[in-house]
């Protein structure tokens, strides 16, 4: 057999034979080279599951079951080599059958997937640093800011807006990558998962919100404009709309099409609705540009008599 080491570098499957109750039959030699078994009569006839780590036997169990009903099973989950190294794999295991079309045995291709799991995660760690150190300046910043608002208490309206926008980049920030328990297995972060986190804040306000409809996974880039226009939206709910007094209702429903993704934004017993024939503030410009500029999308808006109907568009190519 020759090194490992040299084989690793071209060799990522090894491919198993196993019987219909779970025994190894047989094992090519790419895998013994990246299992680093040196004779497979050391292993044959024992049970699969057992050169697995005991956390993982489930996953490995229960794929034979799958595979013995004819069906495809996958799963991903880290094993060690006879001599100890720790490698990911991705496994599939498919049935075989005889030209009665019975199934006979089983088939295991695992894939060695350790090298871009390590990348992974050694990226994932770096993500959540930078996102540690953001959260640390995006404090910092909110301290100067208030520290400069006392010698400027004509500037306090203005300072109370940054400080939300700020504030709610932060709540964007700790969606993405959370601080807080281990999870480099996260599953996706989607739109609707992002809505939900920005408006956490404002569920104990007594405010009737509800959030609802399809949902599409988000990409890193556009994570950051989308956080900025949902949370001006937030804000001018809280400061204007249905967020600010418990009568207040808000609905937001998400859609796609083939080739979009629609938020509807329904504010409805809305107290006292903004004046529409006033000149387009800081907020609403930088909403404004946000979608088109930074997301190509658009953004239009209905006043009622009670209440705000809004309707944001954005291509699932610029979410993704």
């Amino acid at each position: 057999m020759t090194d490992s080491m040299e084989t690793d570098v071209l060799i990522r499957d090894c491919l198993k034979t196993i019987s219909l109750d779970g025994k190894l039959i047989h094992m090519d030699f790419d895998g013994l080279c990246l299992m680093e078994i040196d004779d497979f009569e050391t292993v044959s006839g024992q049970p699969w599951s057992s050169l697995w780590p005991a956390e993982s036997r489930d996953l490995v169990e229960s794929s034979i079951t799958l595979a013995t009903r004819g069906k495809v099973a996958r799963f991903s989950a880290d094993c060690p080599t006879a001599k100890g190294q720790l490698k990911s794999w991705e496994v599939c295991v498919t049935p075989i059958r005889n030209d009665a079309g019975d199934i006979v045995a089983l088939q295991s291709v695992s894939q060695d997937v350790s090298q871009r799991e390590h990348d992974r995660r050694e990226t994932t760690l770096v993500s959540r640093e930078l996102s540690h150190r953001m959260k640390n300046l995006f404090a910092v910043i909110d301290s100067l800011i208030s520290l400069s608002a006392r010698s400027r208490p004509e500037a306090l309206p203005f300072v109370s807006t940054l400080r939300e926008r700020l504030n709610g980049l932060g709540r964007a920030i700790t969606f993405i990558n959370p601080m807080g328990v281990e999870d480099l297995n996260a599953a996706p972060k989607t739109v609707k998962g992002l809505v939900e986190a920005l408006l956490a804040p404002y569920r104990h306000t007594g405010s009737d919100i509800i959030v609802s409809g399809e949902d599409v996974d988000l990409g890193a880039e556009a994570i950051t404009s989308l956080s900025l226009v949902l949370n001006e939206l937030a804000t001018n709910a809280v400061k204007y709309g249905a967020i600010k007094t418990e009568a207040g209702r808000l609905r937001i429903v998400l859609w796609k099409d083939a080739d979009s993704l629609g938020i509807d934004w329904f504010e409805t017993e809305v107290a006292t609705p903004p004046d529409t024939t006033a000149a387009q503030g800081f907020g609403t410009k930088l909403l404004n540009r946000t979608v088109q500029s930074q997301l190509s999308g658009s953004i239009e808006r209905n006043w009622l008599a009670d209440g705000l109907q809004l309707r944001l568009v954005v291509p699932l190519s610029r979410l993704g």
